[in-house]
């Protein structure tokens, strides 16, 4: 009896999972491992289901005894690599993938995931030349170019915090493109914490190149809902503006959740490349290019809402945006903004963003009452969540 109830188990989580419904899949492959703990199929399901929700921290132990069964399928191992990768077990990952390859060789997509991960595994001891060398013979005839290899992986050390590993990376990167605006900020910033503003050039050059995958990678692979968010949160208060203003506009992706509003709605950023995929999005009266600060203050009274998600991260010091701010509203004008929780004043974060404590904001925000304020996850970060707030602050 208790064989078919398992059996019945089984084929309901396999089920779901085909279906697409991953957290009945879940509970239904955790319920037979509740019946049999050792049921590798279970196991090898339920790692996969976790994969499938981005739980990758959750999805390595099931998908660790998985691939220990007797006989187990090699893409087993291979999923196990890809997890341990997305937690950042970067040698863990590579030790996996060189076991596999002896049982059956690693296909191509997964063997350029197996390059990387020998490459920072070894970053701690090596030069990035010896690193990038090894991702190439791992690699193959379908490696990768050396700085786009390089390039991309220094995002993905600083978000694990492999900092060291990013710095020798940045050097290379410096060394190989000087003229590379983007890189030398961020690698500026692992050894200069103390900068106060993220400069004008570099977000915009930053943003021109993240213009075309910018809402595939915000959104659909880390979660990001602040624009959604913070519409919501000035809906609780107000309904109807008649002149709204979305600061640091990006692709637009604010500009459907706005139109509730009814005004005329402005969009300004610094990135030509985000402009023009806003223009595609459509909904906005205008779209201008300018600096924010540089913009309010040139827009004395012109407002009486202004959205800005996911501006002030590349702002230490924000007096002077919230006093331009305040000067672009009338009393009773209301500003609404993201920020990345940070625990006092302001930090320069290794990712080059900022972080801002909850103190610190409300001391800058002169001008201003804060009507709400509420915490977020902002972003998925590496393994981690990114915790961020949301306020709404009435001109006073």
């Amino acid at each position: 009896m208790e064989a078919q109830a398992i059996e019945d188990m089984f084929s309901v989580a396999v089920a779901a999972s085909a279906e697409g419904r991953l957290e009945d899949a879940i509970a239904a492959f955790q319920a037979v491992l509740v019946m049999s703990p050792g049921h590798d199929e279970a196991l090898f399901g339920l790692g996969l289901a976790l994969m499938q929700t981005r739980r990758f921290s959750e999805a390595v132990e099931p998908l660790a005894r998985a691939a220990a069964a007797p006989d187990a399928e090699p893409i087993r191992h291979q999923c196990l690599a890809q997890a341990q990768f997305l937690t950042g077990d970067f040698a863990g990952a590579a030790a996996t993938f060189a076991a596999v390859d002896v049982v059956e060789p690693v296909p191509e997509g997964a063997r350029l995931t197996w390059a990387r991960a020998a490459a920072y595994a070894v970053l701690d001891g090596s030069s990035a030349q010896e690193a990038l060398d090894l991702y190439a013979r791992i690699a193959g005839p379908g490696a990768e170019a050396p700085e786009t290899v390089a390039r991309e992986s220094f995002g993905i050390l600083v978000a694990f915090q492999r900092l060291d590993a990013a710095r020798a990376l940045g050097a290379w990167l410096e060394a190989h493109d000087p003229a590379d605006t983007v890189r030398a900020h961020e690698l500026r910033v692992l050894v200069e914490p103390g900068i106060d503003k993220a400069p004008a050039a570099y977000v915009e050059a930053l943003f021109d190149g993240f213009a075309e995958r910018f809402d595939h990678q915000l959104v659909d692979m880390l979660g990001y809902e602040a624009p959604a968010l913070l519409a919501e949160l000035v809906a609780s208060h107000r309904q109807q503006f008649d002149r709204i203003l979305d600061l640091g506009c990006g692709t637009g992706l604010a500009g459907p959740h706005l139109k509730r509003f009814g005004g005329r709605l402005i969009g300004v950023d610094l990135s030509s490349g985000m402009l023009a995929k806003a223009a595609e999005r459509g909904g906005y009266y205008a779209l201008v290019q300018d600096e924010a600060v540089a913009f309010l203050e040139s827009h004395p009274g012109a407002f009486d809402l202004i959205v800005s998600a996911d501006v002030l991260i590349y702002f230490g010091e924000l007096g002077p945006l919230f006093s331009a701010a305040a000067a672009a509203l009338p009393t009773g004008g209301l500003l609404a903004v993201s920020t990345e929780l940070g625990q006092d004043g302001w930090t320069l974060l290794p990712s080059a963003r900022y972080a801002h404590g909850d103190a610190y904001v409300r001391a800058s925000a002169s001008g201003f009452r804060i009507l709400e304020r509420q915490e977020i996850p902002l972003r998925r970060e590496g393994a981690d969540v990114t915790v961020g707030c949301l306020y709404l602050l009435e001109r006073i």
